[in-house]
């Protein structure tokens, strides 16, 4: 009897040891990681005092997941009292550029205090005066625009394709210009605005409207013609890269739902949910389970995040030289569409049969992705143009100058001047 006793006082000695080497070991995690995981949380809360802390450092702390960029403009033209200097068709002007300017876009976008409609006489006229311009291409929600940018706007605001902060006296004004114009006072400070135009230096550049051409007043003629790099084209869809596409988007790679067919075609299977990926590297992702590919919550720029996510995942790795931003956004009752294209150094790339991906959520759930991956390879090589002066001569009236390659499919991209 006593050494049955002593055997289970042994028993519950080590089961002590055990669970103190356990609550060591989970004490012993960073407070971020345990704040940031209820179940470590609540397990090491009621031990706060015996590892001298305070159960405030232990509590659980819901983290917010970031909304990132899906878009970013494709040019961006300032106005100082030197003259006009524009970043477009090249990423490393476009970034250094936006580094500089969108905190102040995003702060405009913060402040921004109840919008009324002016007309396009009223925004050409702020622009001849200090003021920068940015163009996304695409008529876009100013609040998703805002929370790209770390910032909030409350109430009903417009959609534009244009931001411009004009310094108009002391008050630095954000005019937001799409289907028609808007304009609202900001809190951004005007020394600031001014301070940062003034350290850019002129390069020739004008709008439309500033050079007396017949386009849309507000397409932008460059100081010089641009150098576009000739591009090729891969299909970066092996078998290592699907297999890890499938397991990214949470199915077993090695299942008995994986096959490939005669044609080529590899797919991947569950219960409600499927992706299927052919030989020239088109996706296509159904999804109709419950709980999968959901958006954090049911506002627009979750959603938007959610498809950017997932196009995200599957072009990780493989675009090569090329980004890809949101391009088109249309909402229907429950329905919400998201188009992505490729990007080349600031220039869209045009790709047959659509869009480079279409995401469709029903409700806060993305039920479909359709997805051509096609990796592209800047080369030595440059593509002869039109001048862009030649081009502008030539254009109908009313017309943009904008400049866009087109992938054909032939393994390499051509590239010209476009009406959008």
């Amino acid at each position: 009897m006593k050494r049955r006793l002593w055997e289970i006082g042994k028993d519950i000695l080590i089961a002590l040891l055990i669970c103190s080497l356990l609550l060591l070991a989970a004490a012993s995690l960073p407070s971020e990681s345990v704040r940031n995981s209820p179940w470590l949380s609540s397990l090491l809360q009621p031990f706060a005092a015996l590892l001298g802390l305070s159960q405030s450092e232990l509590a659980y702390v819901e983290t917010a997941l970031p909304v990132l960029d899906a878009a970013q403009p494709l040019a961006i033209s300032v106005q100082n009292s030197a003259g006009r200097t524009t970043a477009m068709w090249d990423f490393s002007a476009l970034d250094a550029a936006f580094e500089s300017l969108g905190g102040l876009l995003g702060q405009a976008l913060d402040t921004a205090d109840g919008f009324s409609q002016v007309s396009q006489a009223r925004l050409l006229t702020a622009m001849t005066g200090p003021s920068v311009y940015f163009y996304y291409g695409v008529s876009l929600p100013a609040n998703l625009l805002a929370s790209w940018l770390d910032a909030s706007m409350d109430g009903e605001v417009p959609a534009a394709s244009v931001c411009v902060l004009a310094l108009e006296e002391d008050t630095v004004t954000l005019y937001l210009a799409g289907e028609a114009c808007y304009a609202a006072a900001t809190g951004v400070q005007a020394d600031t605005l001014s301070g940062l135009l003034e350290q850019f230096r002129p390069d020739g550049s004008q709008f439309a409207f500033e050079s007396g051409s017949k386009l849309d007043a507000l397409s932008l003629i460059p100081g010089v013609s641009p150098t576009v790099s000739a591009v090729s084209t891969a299909n970066p869809c092996d078998t290592r890269y699907m297999e890890q596409l499938a397991t990214d988007l949470g199915f077993n790679p090695y299942g008995d739902g994986s096959y490939t067919d005669a044609a080529g075609n590899t797919y991947f299977a569950e219960s409600n949910c499927s992706l299927q990926i052919t030989p020239e590297g088109t996706l296509l992702l159904n999804s109709s389970a419950a709980g999968r590919f959901e958006a954090a919550g049911d506002s627009l720029d979750s959603l938007v995040e959610e498809a950017r996510r997932l196009v995200d995942l599957a072009a990780s790795g493989v675009l090569g030289d090329a980004r890809i931003y949101l391009t088109g956004l249309e909402q229907n009752g429950e329905t919400t569409v998201c188009t992505f294209d490729y990007i080349l150094s600031g220039i869209p790339v045009s790709i047959r049969g659509g869009h480079a991906a279409c995401v469709t959520c029903r409700g806060n759930a993305v039920r479909q992705m359709e997805m051509q991956v096609t990796s592209y390879t800047r080369t030595t090589e440059t593509l002869n143009l039109l001048p862009a002066n030649t081009a502008a001569a030539i254009l109908p009236a009313g017309s943009q100058l904008a400049l866009q390659y087109s992938d054909t499919g032939s393994g390499s991209l051509t590239a010209g001047w476009v009406q959008p």
